[in-house]
This record gives structure tokens, C-alpha cells and sequence, in this order.
């Protein structure tokens, strides 16, 4: 069997060949078997455009890997990452040569820094055998309980059934009317009102000089990334300090393990933000995400370093990784000369840099 390899800029004649693919392997409703999806989130990036890893048999596409440009801020410069996305290949051609066509593609990728990629368990192992990636960290889970007794209803370790909103309702308003009364007190002003472009880039501006490697956050990305999807639909408060932006928290509802979760996906913020005003953006996201009727708010990334950091702390608790229905890693590589560390103390990362949710 011989597939002919090709790495082409993805384009609109790619989209019809995608969408094939992207049917046959997850049904016609998922986001990925979308054409309007895809053009978004392929064609739109305003980090640049994607890059398509394919696989041809007789000139019909039965392989593709993507590599999806993102910006990442270090000490003033910036780095262009490969990450990498949507690995699919026909049920026919499976198996270990087309694999290791995929990951020979990956060395005619060009104008990237680095590469990442944070795979399922599944595509974990072909990041590893074939590709040789190093994993740095795992991606750590914080979570907080909204409706407790849903909560266990859904574990199977405890079954209230019909009594569940009866015992969640106390606990979930407790957080609702905590959650708003506190965030009045400790200050801060929070709106849904998006900020214009100027503000957005004035705000990102000020970790131009950090010494932690930051994904790009300019008003032109948050607009593609969490406001002109014409699939998944977000939340976003936006934190003013005196009048002036001093941060946001980007939030949506998904599955997650069985359970209904508010996900912080993406949290950013001037660093000399007060542990009061994060106290502020904390308790509101919980609130709203309390007034949502969800079973958990969780947050998935590094907890390590940066904005999602300081958000995900008490009363959201770690949850070990032997507890979580899967583990995400992220896998990293350079291209070029190493500039900044992978490790998790240096390395800001969120859902926000993914394409997950």
C-alpha cells in the first residue's frame, strides 16, 4: 500500500475532504465534521494559518494531521508553535506505515519554533513511539463541587435519586448568594461588556517582559478564539480595577467524565493583580458558574505558573490523577535552538492554547 505524503497550507479545498474524514470517524454532529467549524478554526487564526500533514490515495485525502499556529510571548520576542491537532486516518489505511508517514511529516514543517501537542490517551502512545516526543507535565485538574449530591448520584458511590435537588438546592445557593455577596466586598468591577481592541492589547502588553513563556492574548486571538466560533460558545467576565482592565476569565459548559462542568478555559491578568482582586474574579466565576445548574466548575491546565494558577485556588481542590476519568499531558519539542523551558514553572498553558473545548 502506497499513500503519497504531502504538507500543504489548509485550504478551502480541503474542506469537503475534512469534513468526509471527520464523518466517518465521529458522526455528522461533532464540531469537527462541521464546514463552518473548520474554516474558523483552520482558515481564521489570525496567528496565521493552519498546516495540513496529509496522507493521498489516487488523490483522495485518507490521512491528515494539522499543525495549528500559536503564538507564545518570552522576554519580549516571540515563538511560533506547531500545535498539533486532528489526527485521523482512514479505517482502511490504519496501521504503522501510514503512522510513520504522519510524524516524517512532521520534519518538512517549517516557520515553527516548537512543536505541542496535548493527546488523549490513545494518541499519547503515537506522540511517543513514533514521534519521540518528550512529555513535560500533566495537565492538572482543580475542581469545585456545585451539586453534591448530583455529583455522587453520577461517582455511583452514593444514590440519592429524586432527593438530589433537594440536597444540592442548599449548598448551591449557599454558593450562588456567597459567591455574589463576596465579590461586592472584596472589590473590583466585573462585566460581560467586551473591552475594545485597545484596551484588550494594552493589557496583554504588560507581561511583555515576563521571565515565563505566555501564549499571545491580543485582542484580535480572544476575538477569534472566544467570541467568533460558530460552534462552542463562551462566558467571559472581564475584571476592572478603578476603571482600568486588569484581567478576564474565559468560561464554558461541557461534558467532562459524565459529569456537567463549568470549565475555566482561559484566565488572564496584569501581574501585579492583588490577591484581593483575584479573590474577586474567583468567587464571581463561581457564582455564575453555581447559577448555571452544573454539577462541577473545573479548571484544566498548568496550575502551576500564571493567570489559571492563582484562579483555581481554595475552595477548587486538586483532584489526583488517579481519580480523573483521563490524564493529559503536554508533549513539547523544539525546532529551533531552545529559548525557554517546558517545565511547568515556566510554561503558562491553559485550554485556551488547546482546541479542545
Amino acid at each position: 500500500m502506497t499513500l503519497e505524503l504531502r504538507v500543504e497550507r489548509f485550504g478551502e479545498e480541503h474542506i469537503e475532504p475534512y469534513v468526509r474524514l471527520s464523518r466517518a470517524e465521529y458522526g455528522d454532529h461533532a464540531a469537527v465534521s462541521q464546514e463552518n467549524h473548520l474554516r474558523w478554526k483552520l482558515m481564521e487564526n489570525p496567528q496565521g494559518p493552519s498546516v495540513g500533514i496529509h496522507l493521498y490515495k489516487d488523490e483522495q485525502l485518507v490521512g491528515r494531521l494539522v499543525a495549528m499556529p500559536r503564538d507564545f510571548l518570552y522576554r519580549g520576542r516571540t515563538y511560533k508553535a506547531a500545535y498539533m491537532a486532528d489526527l485521523v486516518v482512514e479505517r482502511e489505511y490504519r496501521g504503522m506505515l501510514p503512522l510513520l508517514q504522519l510524524m516524517q511529516g512532521l520534519k518538512q514543517l517549517s516557520g515553527f519554533d516548537f512543536i505541542a501537542v496535548t493527546p488523549n490517551p490513545a494518541g499519547a502512545e503515537v506522540w511517543e513511539k513514533f514521534a519521540k516526543m518528550p512529555a513535560h507535565f500533566d495537565l492538572a485538574v482543580a475542581a469545585l463541587p456545585l451539586r453534591p449530591a448530583r455529583v455522587a448520584d453520577t461517582s455511583g458511590k452514593l444514590k440519592f435519586g429524586r432527593l438530589a435537588p433537594l440536597v444540592d438546592w442548599p449548598a448551591n445557593a449557599l454558593l450562588r448568594g456567597f459567591g455574589g455577596l463576596a465579590s461586592l466586598f472584596v472589590g473590583g468591577e466585573l462585566e460581560a461588556r467586551w473591552p475594545d481592541a485597545i484596551e484588550l492589547d494594552s493589557l496583554f502588553a504588560t507581561v511583555a517582559g515576563e521571565d515565563k513563556a505566555t501564549g499571545r492574548r491580543d485582542a484580535a486571538f480572544l476575538e477569534w478564539r472566544f467570541r467568533s466560533s460558530p460552534v462552542f460558545r463562551y462566558g467571559t467576565l472581564f475584571l476592572r480595577d478603578r476603571g482600568e482592565l486588569a484581567g478576564y476569565v474565559v468560561m464554558r459548559h461541557s461534558e467532562y467524565g459524565g459529569y456537567q462542568c463549568n470549565f475555566i478555559v482561559d484566565a488572564f491578568a496584569r501581574p501585579d493583580l492583588t490577591a484581593r482582586l483575584w479573590r474577586a474574579l474567583r468567587l464571581r466565576a463561581i457564582r455564575d458558574s453555581a447559577r448555571e445548574g452544573v454539577e462541577m466548575a473545573m479548571a484544566i491546565g498548568n496550575l502551576k505558573c500564571g493567570a489559571l494558577a492563582k484562579l483555581a485556588r481554595p475552595p477548587f481542590f486538586a483532584i489526583p490523577a488517579r481519580f480523573l476519568p483521563r490524564v493529559m499531558k503536554l508533549y513539547a519539542q523544539w525546532f529551533t535552538a531552545p529559548e525557554f523551558s517546558f517545565q511547568p514553572e515556566a510554561f503558562t498553558f491553559s485550554l485556551g492554547d488547546c482546541d479542545i473545548v
